[in-house]
């Protein structure tokens, strides 16, 4: 019965994950947490280049919110896909940018995070502030 509980600690112990999350593969990308909804950076985005800031993922995922939402005109929702489907490319195709650029791309994702907040006007849960809309 001893070794029977000792084998059941010792697995428990070996098999415990962590909570923490990383990101996808160890890129240089911000390590800031993001302001705006805490649904926002819950998940990596895997078509993300590996070195893009948290604020991208951020922005990404407003965005999917965003062009699911039937309650938001459907000419906004197509300008806000745009936009994104734009600086995804022009992401992907960066070679080699200094930290400097990344940077640069990390605040314009939280900029951008923010007018697709603001051009939600509250619908679907995406408040104009950037905060999760109250249901």
């Amino acid at each position: 019965m001893k070794i029977c509980l000792a084998l059941v600690i010792a697995l428990t112990a070996c098999s415990h994950k962590s909570d923490t999350k990383t990101p996808a593969s160890g890129g240089g990308g911000d390590t800031t947490a993001m302001t705006g909804d805490p649904d926002d950076s819950a998940t990596i985005d895997p078509t993300l280049p590996s070195w893009a800031p948290k604020s991208c993922n951020g922005y990404h995922t407003v965005v999917v919110k965003a062009v699911e939402c039937t309650e938001i005109d459907q000419g906004t929702r197509d300008a806000i896909k745009s936009k994104y489907e734009a600086q995804n490319t022009a992401w992907h195709d960066l070679q080699n940018a200094p930290a400097e650029r990344i940077a640069e791309i990390g605040k314009e994702c939280q900029t951008d995070h923010n007018a697709v907040h603001a051009r939600a006007g509250g619908k679907c849960g995406i408040a104009a502030d950037g905060r999760a809309a109250a249901n």
